[in-house]
């Protein structure tokens, strides 16, 4: 399905929509738990989780460790930044919606951190105008201060923007805001997503600029 136009200002989640971070995020999950002598959950029960606060998923897991597994989480991904590497046809799509002149933000709940430098070193940084972290606004996906933030800070109006993004959490913060949205089927999410409803789906990174109309 193709979205109708105008479309002037594209919002992106970063982990499962532009980066494959499943070891970068994973690989963290065991090492904090491992430190503590514990054992992570499965992936595939991790894999649905992804989007959330990452002190809410520990929390969850191990309520009197949440915050030494947060901490530990945060500093191996820190060390470990190679494990995060862009989707094939990623920098292409960016480069592609920058050259058309659409605005473009990273919206992600990850802490700066980590975020702004896993865009760097993937080579994705340069198209962004705006990376919205975890302490950018005052909730997290799926509330839409993240999207409303990233608007504000563009200059832009919700009624040219898209969110894009593999969670329920992304879709659910587009539709709250009011803007359209698209769901990445190929992250953390897989199908389940289209149970929320978006405007439009890929399955590649790199069918976004058809599935905009651009």
């Amino acid at each position: 399905m193709l979205l109708q136009p105008p479309i002037t200002t594209v919002l992106l989640d970063v982990d499962g929509t532009l980066l494959d971070t499943r070891e970068f995020i994973f690989q963290a999950f065991e090492h904090s738990m491992a430190k503590q002598g514990l054992v992570a959950p499965a992936r595939t029960h991790l894999a649905t989780h992804v989007g959330l606060p990452l002190e809410q998923i520990y929390a969850a897991i191990h309520a009197d460790l949440g915050p030494t597994l947060t901490e530990s989480h945060r500093a191996f991904q820190e060390q470990n930044q190679h494990l995060a590497v862009p989707f094939p046809g990623a920098g292409e799509m960016l480069a592609s919606l920058q050259a058309r002149g659409i605005r473009l933000a990273a919206v992600t709940s990850r802490s700066r951190r980590t975020s702004v430098r896993s865009l760097e070193v993937t080579g994705l940084f340069e198209y962004f105008a705006v990376i919205v972290s975890a302490e950018d606004a005052e909730a997290l996906k799926p509330d839409p201060a993240p999207l409303r933030f990233a608007l504000t800070a563009l200059g832009a109006d919700a009624a040219g923007a898209v969110m894009v993004g593999d969670s329920e959490a992304d879709i659910l913060a587009g539709r709250a805001l009011g803007i359209r949205t698209v769901a990445a089927t190929y992250g953390f999410g897989g199908r389940s997503v289209l149970e929320h409803a978006p405007d439009a789906v890929i399955e590649d990174i790199g069918d976004l600029v058809g599935v905009l109309g651009l």
